[in-house]
């Protein structure tokens, strides 16, 4: 799935891993833009697809107000999504941008119904769920303007 893209990424296989990943960078740059744990199926193909798009070409489409939050978030995040919910392709599609243009951003999008012993850590009942620093949780079903900004006021309370 991923040979076409070895012109602007580098594609890499480990043998010591148990459960898929995929690290995103581009190859002019040490930093990881975003990690997707998981296989990319169903309603999360499309957005992962567009951040890939997005990570080769920069090309951002965030609403002024939203880029300004955007640009002050730090810290990591994870984003906890399931291939089969209709509400998580929106957070993901949101947090890939803000990993993209923000570099202060650590994004990691984990499937949960693989990586079933991070969701039980997180305590994740329901998806999109959004964990800030390991520490502050936020539902991510939310309009993407008020999603980023419950993320920033996470960030700030910590």
């Amino acid at each position: 799935m991923l040979e076409p893209l070895n012109s602007v990424a580098e594609i890499k296989e480990t043998e010591e891993c148990d459960k898929p990943f995929i690290k995103v960078k581009r190859k002019d740059e040490d930093r990881e833009i975003f990690t997707y744990m998981g296989v990319p199926m169903i309603n999360e193909f499309w957005p992962f697809l567009n951040a890939l798009v997005r990570t080769s070409n920069g090309l951002i489409h965030l609403e002024e107000k939203e880029r300004e939050i955007a640009s002050n978030l730090a810290g990591d995040v994870k984003l906890f999504v399931t291939p089969d919910c209709t509400k998580c392709p929106v957070a993901a599609e949101l947090l890939y941008q803000v990993a993209i243009m923000n570099d202060k951003v650590k994004l990691e999008v984990i499937d949960s119904s693989v990586y079933d012993e991070l969701a039980k850590k997180f305590r994740v009942m329901s998806v999109p769920k959004v964990v800030v620093n390991d520490k502050a949780e936020v539902p991510g079903g939310f309009p993407p303007d008020i999603l980023l900004k419950m993320i920033l006021k996470a960030t700030q309370g910590q």
